[in-house]
């Protein structure tokens, strides 16, 4: 978290200058890197000032992206070294997946097919987004080396073949990076808003939808209802989405690898991490995809 001392009304005198009226700011009560306000029909952030650079220019390139929370001042603020977001505000709220309805399941598919047609429109122009997928099974596999006994509780990970954990010969496309049911929201049953785009990389185009369902079902918190449940969205889910069945089951691969790996960097020396990694793995998702794909088959 970023500790700005944060001096709110010099804040709001800067926002309402630059807004052409007086405004009023209450401080967003979620975990976030930067300080998020809400006013009325806006939403304002403290940040880094090259990511609003970012965003400026990102937003010039989808200006016909139905979902993206536009700023409402493309000139820089500048507050204590940082720089000032003012975005619009849009009425809508948080839906997790399990408590998708049918209706909101229907539009969350296909606005995420949407969402990868838009941001696929401007990949000729981020050059320099690494494509690479990295080393994370590598280092799954070095820490197994170094710890044999507990390094044989990662065999699920281990074991995962290597076209099913590389992008191959598959179409990559520029993927949101952070999609989760923080950073998009509904009005009514409709999916309208998809925020915070500075997290843009390479992927496979179902990456962000599956990046929704992967990121519910870490949590440890949820009850069994809530399993139970997000287990039947997903199922429909999958059921609706266009892409290959193969490229879903990648991404899951992938950001399972991915989070072992953070973790085992976190801790490299550290036998406890992996009983860890074991408890927060996204194997729920991958016996969906397997089910699914066999009834295909069948």
């Amino acid at each position: 978290m970023l500790d700005l001392r944060i001096d709110k009304a010099e804040l709001e005198a800067l926002v309402a200058k630059a807004i052409g009226k007086a405004v009023s700011l209450a401080p967003l009560k979620v975990r976030c890197t930067y300080p998020v306000f809400k006013g009325d029909g806006i939403f304002v952030k403290v940040g880094p000032m090259d990511e609003w650079s970012q965003t400026v220019e990102l937003q010039r390139q989808l200006k016909d992206c139905p979902f993206f929370a536009r700023l409402l001042v493309t000139d820089p603020i500048e507050y204590l070294g940082y720089a000032v977001f003012i975005s619009e505000w849009r009425a809508a709220k948080i839906v997790f997946p399990e408590d998708f309805t049918d209706a909101q399941i229907e539009s969350f598919v296909s606005g995420c097919v949407e969402l990868s047609k838009s941001l696929s429109t401007i990949l000729e122009n981020r050059p320099n987004l690494n494509s690479k997928i990295g080393d994370d099974y590598e280092t799954l596999v070095d820490y197994a080396a170094r710890h044999r006994l507990v390094g044989r509780l990662l065999r699920p990970l281990l074991s995962i073949p290597e076209s099913e954990r590389t992008f191959g010969d598959h179409p990559v496309t520029l993927v949101h990076g952070d999609f989760h049911a923080k950073n998009f929201a509904f009005d009514g049953d409709r999916f309208s808003t998809v925020y915070d785009f500075d997290k843009l990389r390479f992927g496979l185009a179902c990456g962000d939808l599956v990046n929704a369902l992967v990121e519910r079902f870490s949590l440890l918190s949820m009850s069994r209802h809530n399993r139970q449940r997000l287990g039947e969205v997903t199922k429909k889910i999958l059921a609706r989405q266009p892409w290959p069945m193969e490229e879903i089951r990648i991404v899951v691969n992938l950001l399972r690898l991915q989070f072992a790996a953070r973790r085992i960097r976190k801790h490299p020396n550290s036998i406890w991490v992996v009983f860890d990694i074991l408890r927060r793995d996204r194997r729920i998702l991958s016996k969906h995809l397997y089910k699914e794909e066999i009834k295909c088959k069948h």
